[in-house]
């Protein structure tokens, strides 16, 4: 079962609304924190969307890691007060530094961040905000659904213990938390020194500090990852991003579309899913094992593996430059 947006294709050259926004408050509710670079076009349909959230009072620190795109018009465009755009005076090629400037100039005791590729469900701030309200948790994170460009969906986030383990990959954008917990943990640290991206290692750091991970059993992020798009930097065409805004913008029918894709993958057309199959549940309890070792060796298993796969410190995100066709730094 094959998924994408609905009609086809379009190139369209967007040009946001200028509606009134509401005034941002002296602390408003949420802060969100948005790195960029350089995809003015795919950020500017994030953008409209963030502002049709059920929660009106936020602010949104957008900041680009040395942009030279005219980012900065792109936000200005828009002409809402909530929308702040830094830019850093050089180019750090990855996202540990701008998300740590914009955790920094942000007001709010809650914050989020919202990478600049993916979409929020229009009520994704609401559920998640009150559930960490609700549930008294350091961190709530919600379930992302990633389009592949095949159309396939790879959800990420489920876990059957309902809260962080070291095997889960949690996108930062499905992620609500308070400010004291940067105050106990950090900041993220530099992706140059790390064999695993910094998203995952600070929420490692935190878990291993005794924090709060709380998932909340919701699809509330859809991500349509560069990485899993070969050259997406090189290209300034954002139309399977203006498509999906519109849908998302429109309402939750992509919810139910997107999940049914999941499941029909799972199924394989009626047969049962792999990790239903005896052969397969021996080989995850045997992973699981291995992973839990390696979290009692103080090791992260993925960075453990990541480090096999490629070499070296800030080996990951070299690769990661070269598939998304950025230069080495």
């Amino acid at each position: 079962m094959a998924l994408g947006p609905r009609g086809p294709p379009r190139v369209v050259r967007y040009t946001p609304a200028r509606a009134v926004a509401p005034a941002v408050s002296s602390q408003p509710c949420v802060s969100i924190v948005i790195a960029t670079y350089n995809r003015r076009a795919v950020l500017t349909e994030v953008l409209d969307a963030l502002r049709h959230q059920t929660v009106r009072d936020w602010e949104a620190i957008v900041v680009g890691d040395a942009c030279t795109d005219g980012t900065a018009d792109a936000v200005a465009r828009f002409g809402d007060a909530r929308l702040r755009f830094v830019n850093l005076p050089r180019n750090h090629g990855e996202q540990s530094v701008p998300n740590n400037e914009g955790v920094r100039l942000a007001r709010a005791d809650r914050l989020a961040f919202l990478n600049h590729d993916d979409f929020w469900r229009l009520d994704h701030l609401e559920h998640a905000l009150a559930h960490l309200d609700r549930s008294g948790a350091d961190l709530v994170y919600t379930w992302q659904a990633s389009l592949l460009p095949d159309r396939t969906v790879v959800l990420l986030g489920p876990s059957p213990l309902g809260h962080y383990s070291t095997d889960l990959g949690i996108p930062a954008s499905s992620w609500v938390w308070r400010r004291d917990l940067t105050t106990r943990i950090g900041p993220w640290r530099n992706g140059w020194t790390l064999r695993l991206a910094p998203s995952q290692e600070w929420l490692w750091r935190a878990a291993r500090a005794g924090a709060r991970l709380v998932e909340l059993r919701r699809v509330s992020v859809l991500g349509l990852p560069s990485g899993a798009r070969v050259g997406s930097y090189r290209s300034v065409d954002a139309t399977e991003h203006e498509a999906w805004r519109r849908r998302v913008v429109a309402g939750d029918d992509w919810v139910e579309e997107v999940l049914t894709t999941y499941v029909h993958a799972q199924t394989q057309g009626g047969r049962l899913p792999a990790c239903a199959r005896p052969r397969a549940q021996v080989a995850r309890a045997v992973r699981n094992a291995a992973l839990r070792q390696a979290a009692r060796l103080g090791l992260h298993p993925v960075a453990v593996w990541l480090a096999v796969r490629h070499p070296g410190r800030g080996g990951f995100l070299h690769w990661l430059r070269r598939r998304r066709g950025l230069p080495d730094l």
